[in-house]
């Protein structure tokens, strides 16, 4: 599989689960769209030292009805260790976690889907609980949002997984439209965010090959050079 990022913003913003020059899927893909984030809320200056902010990371769809359950089967969240158990695991949707504390810090995650052969996908998000800016004020009106737009592109998936994959979706009630935070949430244009990733990846892909050309070019110089110091 191949997983394309895409933050809000950032039109250079990539991350790769293959390797690169697989840029161009076969016409055997099969893409899932998904978005990846936090929301913090600072609790005031009454509450604890210790747990100045309420966070919650998740995985979300793009679709606020769909059930992302129908092709993720499982996510793993690694948070710090200090938070006990530091090892979460969610086997149906909303796939999100809330906790409070006070500090920033990286959330790996692994996502598992409803095929045994398919490898589980590692990703990570870095919690965000402050403002942008030194002098961005904290405020209990609004919370720190910070999430990015993803596409995971599966190369090859078992009929299983590819009709889960394209079913579409109904609504259901795992989706995330009554969250207490969807009208936080990033409003994801899915062909803007698809043209966007297409334009990065051919970018990428330009950079791939006029590097490769120039390795080659290295290496018939080095040949020539030590022909001639032979001779």
């Amino acid at each position: 599989y191949l997983l394309r990022a895409m933050a809000p913003g950032l039109a250079g913003s990539v991350s790769g689960a293959a390797a690169l020059p697989q840029l161009e899927p076969s016409s055997n893909c099969v893409s899932k769209a998904i978005a990846i984030g936090s929301v913090a809320y600072w609790l005031g200056k009454r509450a604890e030292e210790s747990k100045s902010h309420e966070w919650t990371v998740y995985v979300r769809a793009i679709d606020p009805d769909e059930d992302l359950s129908l092709s993720i089967k499982r996510i793993v969240f690694q948070l710090h260790p200090s938070f006990n158990p530091a090892s979460r695991t969610l086997e149906s949707a909303p796939f999100e976690v809330t906790e409070q504390g006070w500090g920033e810090f990286e959330i790996n995650m692994q996502i598992f889907f409803h095929d045994a052969n398919e490898k589980p996908i590692d990703i990570s998000h870095l919690l965000k609980l402050y403002p942008d800016g030194e002098t961005a004020p904290l405020t209990a009106n609004r919370p720190v949002v910070s999430e990015r737009y993803d596409e995971i592109v599966f190369q090859e998936p078992t009929p299983e997984l590819r009709q889960r994959l394209t079913a579409v979706s109904k609504p259901s009630p795992n989706g995330w439209r009554n969250s207490p935070h969807a009208k936080w949430y990033t409003t994801f244009e899915m062909q803007e965010q698809h043209a966007q990733l297409q334009t990065v990846y051919q970018h990428i892909t330009a950079e791939l090959q006029a590097a490769s050309k120039r390795r080659l070019q290295i290496e018939e110089e080095l040949k020539m050079l030590r022909a001639d110091a032979a001779g």
